[in-house]
């Protein structure tokens, strides 16, 4: 039996592993062998692997290693981004219905990133990290999104988001969108490490 003290944190993400598995086998039908080619399957997929520890760790009812909860916020960063850019940048134009209620949409683009959020910043436990953590999501969000560019530009993918189709796009639009999503990776990450060690400032 889970003490109280593990509970939640273990519901929470055992409902995320078990959603997690459902959106992959469903994006690995879609697209095969291209599915990491997407930054919202690359996101998802993250919090499927750090959600199966957190699960490993509340069994064991161990305290969660400071590298765990570094892993979590850029999951959790890339999530929120997922979730913003769905919502303000995709289904303006492709719709809402496709965007968040599509096959396993839901799960993608808003029960993952929601239950993301609340079991890092509200239910686990851990101790309070330095602030350089914050630049670990924007880290990671530029390394996919340079690898992407340079596959673009060799012809080896083909976007899958218009901003990294180099061949159809200006070198300053494309620019723009890595200091926008660079931006925002820091702006969240920043908040969400304010909300989550609060007491501890």
């Amino acid at each position: 039996m889970i003490s109280k003290e593990y509970r939640m944190v273990f519901y929470v993400n055992l409902i995320l592993v078990v959603l997690e598995i459902i959106a992959f086998i469903h994006d690995v039908y879609a697209f095969k062998l291209g599915l990491f080619e997407w930054y919202t399957v690359d996101s998802n997929v993250l919090q499927l692997i750090i959600s199966g520890f957190v699960v490993y760790y509340c069994v064991k009812e161990k305290p969660l290693p400071g590298l765990l909860t570094v892993a979590h916020f850029i999951s959790a960063v890339g999530l929120t981004v997922t979730f913003l850019i769905a919502a303000f940048v995709l289904a303006p134009e492709g719709g809402i219905a496709y965007y968040f209620f599509n096959d396993v949409a839901p799960i993608n683009h808003f029960i993952g990133p929601l239950l993301s959020v609340i079991s890092l910043l509200f239910l686990e436990k851990a101790e309070k990290l330095s602030l350089r953590i914050i630049i670990w999501p924007a880290a990671a969000s530029l390394m996919y999104g340079v690898i992407a560019l340079v596959m673009n530009a060799l012809r080896i993918m083909d976007g899958p988001y218009i901003f990294l189709k180099v061949y159809e796009q200006s070198a300053g639009l494309i620019a723009t969108w890595f200091a926008i999503i660079a931006a925002l990776c820091l702006g969240l990450a920043f908040l969400y490490y304010k909300v989550k060690w609060r007491k501890a400032l």
